[in-house]
């Protein structure tokens, strides 16, 4: 089975190669996902020192929150969240979700340093799924929003229709019927 994934993602890695030598003179990408620049100014993520790892001092904090928390989503983050036909995805291994801003500056480019306090240390995990989810990775919690508003879009039907037929039936056992 493993075998088999391998040739055909090798097959789809060739079929690649041969286009992009195909077609000379057209843009190439550069990435796995997404479109545009890889690392463009003002991306989220990419910075100074208090971008690389979770803030440890004051200063640090205030840096942090201030130039991530009030930088608006781009275009290109709600583009990717939403989806569109055709989209590019990242064959992941345990997941496949790619990186629309990646490369040197951003704070998991290589090994990612970790904080030298111990109480940083215990809620680094906490500070890393909101690194991701708001600030480096965001069109992902766009993603998540995307499903949780088409959920309960189609929920809310079921649940009305659900509702209705419970209503029926009791209006039916009360009108002396056996259900």
């Amino acid at each position: 089975m493993l075998t088999r994934s391998t040739r055909r993602l090798a097959g789809l890695r060739c079929t690649e190669l041969c286009r992009a030598a195909v077609v000379q003179g057209l843009p190439v990408k550069k990435q796995a996902f997404g479109y545009g620049d890889v690392a463009p100014a003002g991306a989220p993520g990419f910075g100074g020192d208090h971008q690389l790892a979770p803030p440890e001092t004051v200063q640090n904090t205030v840096k942090y929150i201030s130039q991530n928390m009030t930088n608006l989503p781009k275009y290109k983050e709600i583009i990717e969240g939403i989806g569109y036909p055709g989209q590019r995805h990242s064959a992941g291994g345990l997941c496949t979700i790619g990186r629309i801003y990646y490369g040197p500056g951003r704070y998991d480019y290589g090994r990612p340093k970790r904080p030298q306090s111990w109480f940083a240390n215990f809620f680094y995990p906490f500070w890393e799924f909101g690194h991701l989810m708001f600030v480096a990775d965001r069109w992902v919690a766009w993603r998540m929003l995307r499903h949780i508003l088409g959920i309960f879009i189609c929920y809310i039907p079921f649940n009305l229709q659900m509702n209705w037929n419970k209503q029926m039936i009791e209006d039916y056992k009360k009108g002396g019927h056996e259900w």
